[in-house]
């Protein structure tokens, strides 16, 4: 399993992958379950918009962590996983501090340590100390230019996320039909913002070492979860109020489609 032999590697990240897999099920399939044991939590459709996407991200990384335990460990991998667990981890400390004394719940923020201290140590049981950055012959480790466009493309939706985030943290929330603005789903934006921040990094740790099929892999199986949710809200009339709807955000679900189909297939016959 991750083509290592080292039992406390094979443990952490199986770990991993028991947290992150519990709380995209929960997440996805029954955001009232965390909407009944937050007190900070109501029964929205915005509170459950955004639980379903943090479900549907868990899925990727669940996904990353699968492809790796058929393919083998890759440093890529661990320059998303690791800021994600460091940022989510701050983001949960941060909420419960926030709230009223009767409502924190530090039951996730458990579960964000365990995976935290799960996955630094694997990181360090299979690579030591040592950070790599040695530079991939081609840009992003690839000579298809398709591909290198696409993988600038989404570096750019990242890093074009996170400078719009610090511009206008709300402009998610407000542009996006049926969403409500309030200190909660504020708070929900924020960590959407904290995955464009880890996929920034990761994305500028490929350009200079090359593709990483783990995280490909990551991101296919998220973009694919967007856009089947996204087609069944077209069908239901949701994605648009009084004739608008979040251009912007419609394009990424789209491009990112689009763009993860055309990687994983040009790419993964080198694997």
């Amino acid at each position: 399993m991750f083509k290592t032999d080292d039992r406390l590697v094979q443990i952490c990240l199986g770990i991993c992958y028991f947290i992150a897999a519990m709380y995209a099920m929960i997440n996805f399939f029954n955001p009232d379950y965390l909407i009944d044991r937050y007190g900070t939590l109501d029964a929205t459709d915005t509170n459950r918009f955004f639980l379903g996407w943090y479900g549907m991200m868990n899925f990727g990384f669940v996904a990353g962590l699968i492809y790796m335990g058929y393919k083998g460990l890759d440093r890529a991998f661990f320059t998303y996983a690791v800021p994600l667990a460091i940022l989510f981890l701050i983001w949960g400390v941060s909420g419960q501090m926030a709230a009223d004394e009767s409502d924190q719940n530090y039951t996730a923020v458990g579960f964000f340590v365990i995976q935290l201290i799960a996955i630094i140590v694997a990181r360090a049981r299979a690579f030591g100390m040592n950070f790599d950055f040695t530079k991939a012959d081609n840009m992003w480790g690839t000579s298809d230019k398709l591909c290198q466009t696409i993988l600038w493309l989404g570096l750019a939706t990242q890093a074009f996320f996170v400078v719009g985030y610090f511009i206008n943290p709300s402009q998610l929330i407000t542009d996006t039909p049926g969403l409500e603005l309030n200190e909660v789903s504020q708070r929900f934006a924020t960590g959407v913002m904290y995955f464009s921040i880890a996929w920034t990094i990761a994305l500028l740790y490929q350009l200079r070492t090359g593709y990483s099929m783990s995280l490909i892999v990551t991101g296919l199986i998220t973009s694919i979860m967007f856009f089947a949710v996204f087609l069944n809200f077209a069908a239901a009339g949701l994605t648009s109020a009084g004739g608008e709807m979040n251009t912007l955000l419609v394009s990424a679900i789209i491009g990112n489609f689009v763009g993860s189909l055309i990687l994983f297939f040009r790419l993964q016959g080198n694997h």
